[in-house]
């Protein structure tokens, strides 16, 4: 069975910034009016937009959605308010009733792999037949100063606010804030009912690197085996390009590398995308996952922004400053959050 995806919105940036970025192929549908469309503040728009036009057995649909932390990050306006109505699974909870669904609702929380375990699980349900159609995404609000304190004592935000992946240079992440969802379905019943098919999600795989609290194994291993698993699962395609995790911090960039080249050489592209999104944590994984839907859509590899000066320890093919066509089929997404998350997602041409 293929797991297809019919449609994907991906929104980064502060709710209040008119200049965050946005991935959806409703834009050229016409149904996105940007920068005053609602969904910018709204991340429940997006998914009521998204199921507008569809009939199906709300019985059917499925929402996997979660965030880096939980409902972390609203503990100050809890301690403020008195107000502690929230739960650990609200936004998958609140997602689904904004759309009717009652099928399976989960809420995933795999730190910044969260996204990209919400939709193997998404896909997984499909090929079970747990559900006709799977809403499947992650949610990033913008972190309080407890949350950004944290990082910064761990050294994992850039103290220059410039985002230098695989670079010399490089420092830290930027945090940022967003939203993104992949509706899920199976090809045959897609066709059925006459949808587009904007690609197909054909490898995942979700493993747990139990080295340290915040930092990989140094050798990737981990890594690694969470990317063959995805190849076999998707039935070991040529990869074409690939998303990296890419954070700019020391540890990741240079394990990432030495990842990624034990299981392909230096043989193929990669690009981190977040000097241009910001780190999305909870969210990374949905929105990379549309920038990857965009590449194999319009046959551009994205860059990775502001690398300028190379490292010995990161030596691959990163894409620098500035896209590249290249005839892209088939393409790995790679995602890792603190607790040792990992997650891979591999994406197919349509």
């Amino acid at each position: 069975m293929r797991v297809a995806v019919t449609n994907y919105i991906a929104r980064f940036g502060a709710p209040d910034d008119p200049g965050g970025g946005f991935f959806s192929p409703l834009t050229e549908a016409g149904k996105v009016d940007q920068p005053g469309w609602p969904g910018f503040k709204d991340p429940l728009w997006g998914p009521r937009l998204m199921m507008r036009d569809i009939e199906t057995d709300p019985a059917r649909i499925a929402v996997v959605c979660g965030s880096s932390k939980g409902d972390l990050s609203a503990l100050p306006s809890w301690s403020e308010s008195g107000d502690f109505s929230w739960t650990a699974d609200s936004i998958a909870h609140r997602v689904a009733r904004s759309i009717g669904a009652s099928g399976p609702v989960l809420s995933p929380n795999a730190a910044c792999a969260t996204a990209a375990h919400a939709l193997a699980l998404g896909a997984r349900m499909i090929e079970y037949g747990q559900a006709d159609l799977v809403l499947a995404g992650g949610v990033e609000l913008p972190q309080p100063p407890l949350i950004l304190a944290a990082y910064r004592n761990m050294h994992a935000l850039s103290k220059t606010g410039i985002m230098r992946p695989f670079d010399a240079r490089r420092d830290g992440f930027v945090a940022a804030s967003g939203f993104g969802y992949l509706l899920l379905e199976s090809e045959e019943h897609a066709k059925k009912r006459g949808a587009q098919i904007h690609g197909y999600l054909s490898g995942w795989s979700m493993k747990c690197d139990a080295t340290h609290m915040t930092s990989m194994c140094p050798s990737g291993e981990s890594i690694a085996r969470a990317i063959e698993d995805a190849l076999r699962k998707a039935g070991n395609p040529q990869i074409d390009y690939i998303n990296a995790h890419g954070t700019a911090t020391k540890l990741n960039d240079a394990i990432e590398s030495k990842a990624i080249k034990s299981v392909f050489g230096k043989g193929v592209p990669v690009s981190s995308t977040k000097p241009l999104t910001g780190h999305l944590l909870g969210a990374a994984g949905v929105v990379e996952a549309a920038i990857c839907l965009t590449a194999l859509r319009n046959g551009v590899a994205p860059p990775t922004l502001n690398l300028e000066e190379g490292d010995s320890d990161c030596d691959l093919d990163y894409i620098p400053t500035e896209g590249r066509k290249l005839n892209v089929k088939t393409v790995l997404s790679l995602n890792y959050g603190f607790g040792g998350h990992i997650g891979a997602l591999i994406f197919e041409k349509a």
